[in-house]
């Protein structure tokens, strides 16, 4: 799921960040330890929305392909094991 936290690490100094509030899409995000510019928050969502979005196409087109072929041949071998449409 997304990152509902709206947890940020900044690129500089590895610290945690946070967004407050409901921030504006062009709202810019300073780190606070370091003071260096992180992200602004369309470029945040947009990147947590592909984050997302890779994650699942990965789990359906992530290959297994010694367990398919073992699932395929115990189906093939018991015929009447099949369910009927």
């Amino acid at each position: 799921m997304l990152n509902r936290s709206r947890e940020v690490t900044c690129p500089t100094c590895s610290g945690t960040n946070f967004w407050k509030g409901n921030p504006e899409p062009t709202s810019a995000l300073h780190c606070r330890y370091c003071d260096n510019f992180v992200t602004t928050y369309d470029e945040y969502i947009r990147n947590a929305i592909q984050h997302e979005a890779e994650q699942l196409l990965a789990q359906f087109t992530e290959a297994r392909t010694a367990d398919d072929l073992a699932y395929l041949k115990r189906v093939l071998a018991a015929p009447e094991q099949r369910l009927s449409a």
